[in-house]
């Protein structure tokens, strides 16, 4: 299999095409430039020639030791999505959140590894960051007409277009798409009610959103305990949430919404100081720069470097859930089963918990396991139209916000 593998090369990039060399950067003593912390901070920037260089490893015999652990344990790649058009020749599409789809797409490759090997089975798939696709690809969807033109199975993070009425009354509503097997709920999923009963969309896991106090710039200030306490006036021009170049997040903007109205809405818009990707929010708090309190998946939270810095607030009402959501064509089910099971089964529950997101099945053991959830609810999600309706917010929320 030919890898193309070259000094000018992100170290990232190697990495996330070929997962199965990280054990070459470890014998040579670069452990540190693949470990999970690198790989989000330092790997996406450093070149391979460049690091190999600084530590006077020779180039050409490094590539090789790469290559021949590629040829020893072939892992098959998990693609990113090629073009908008070449969905419909996918059995699997994922779109995952950030923090997820580093280890999603691992376990997911080697699982699809493991199947072809015993079973002979090769199933076309892609997994994308759900931000690189959040505007795009949605869109895209919008304009589709046929279930022909859309993959097999698909995972999508956040409250997206698939939870749109025209997408559910295009596809869902006849059963074009439906949900996969019902889940054994554990007491903070169960008591947020966030399964649909009608099992049109299966939750794997979700995305929970947290409060993050910068110490050093609360000013006197008593810590936020609920959402609501984030639209009190003292709050000001304080608050950083997901977002930038004319977006803001709608996993907080909905639930505000949901909760407060148009009031608190307003209210929210006076306290944001600034739209940053939570990456970006990581930084501003290890900088200790202006903002006192950040909303940011609870992943990107235990990657602040400084956490002597900073108080995870856990809201007594709940994490804000942002769902990560299957749909499956019905005719597809029996063909794909190995792969359905293993998308709700056990073994990737736990390495989504692990990871920092919490799934469903109540006999998955995580610390986020125990800790409640604040959902939006089945009844409004179905009553309301997303699109509309984030279009109505933004009206409201956009010209009040920097």
């Amino acid at each position: 299999m030919p890898t193309n593998i070259h000094a000018d090369l992100k170290i990232y990039e190697i990495i996330q095409r070929f997962p199965q060399t990280r054990s070459v950067f470890a014998a040579n003593g670069l452990g540190a430039l693949v470990s999970d912390d690198a790989m989000r901070v330092l790997a996406p920037f450093l070149t391979l020639g460049t690091a190999l260089k600084s530590r006077f490893i020779n180039i050409k015999a490094f590539i090789e030791m790469l290559e021949g652990a590629i040829a020893r344990d072939p892992v098959i790649d998990t693609p990113g999505l090629a073009s908008m058009a070449a969905q419909k020749d996918l059995s699997f599409l994922a779109l995952m959140p950030c923090g997820l789809k580093m280890p999603f797409s691992r376990a997911f490759s080697q699982f699809l590894n493991e199947l072809q090997t015993k079973e002979g089975t090769s199933i076309q798939s892609a997994v994308e960051g759900n931000v690189n696709q959040e505007l795009s690809y949605y869109s895209y969807v919008d304009t589709i007409e046929s279930r022909d033109e859309l993959p097999d199975i698909i995972v999508s993070a956040d409250f997206n277009v698939f939870l749109g009425r025209r997408f559910y009354n295009r596809f869902v509503a006849p059963g074009h798409f439906t949900g996969y097997g019902a889940l054994p709920a554990g007491p903070n999923f169960s008591d947020a009610q966030i399964l649909d009963s009608k099992n049109e969309y299966t939750i794997l896991c979700v995305n929970p959103l947290v409060v993050v106090a910068n110490l050093d710039q609360l000013e006197g200030r008593d810590l936020p305990r609920t959402w609501e306490d984030l639209l009190a006036p003292v709050w000001e021009k304080s608050l950083i949430i997901r977002g930038g170049d004319g977006f803001y997040c709608h996993a907080v903007l909905l639930p505000t919404f949901k909760a407060f109205g148009n009031q608190g809405v307003e209210a929210l818009a006076g306290n944001v100081l600034e739209g940053l990707h939570p990456a970006q929010m990581v930084n501003r708090i290890d900088n200790n720069s202006p903002g006192a309190l950040y909303v940011m998946p609870a992943f990107f939270a235990d990657r602040i470097r400084h956490q002597e810095r900073i108080k995870v607030i856990w809201p007594d009402d709940g994490a804000l859930a942002s769902p990560v959501i299957l749909q499956v064509k019905p005719e597809k089910k029996e063909e794909l089963k190995p792969v359905l099971d293993y998308l709700v089964g056990r073994q990737l529950a736990q390495i989504l918990a692990g990871a920092g997101f919490p799934v469903p099945h109540a006999d998955v053991a995580a610390d986020v396991q125990t800790k409640p959830l604040k959902w939006l609810g089945w009844d409004f999600l179905r009553q309301n139209d997303l699109p509309t309706l984030n279009v109505e917010i933004d009206k409201i929320f956009m010209p009040l916000v920097p």
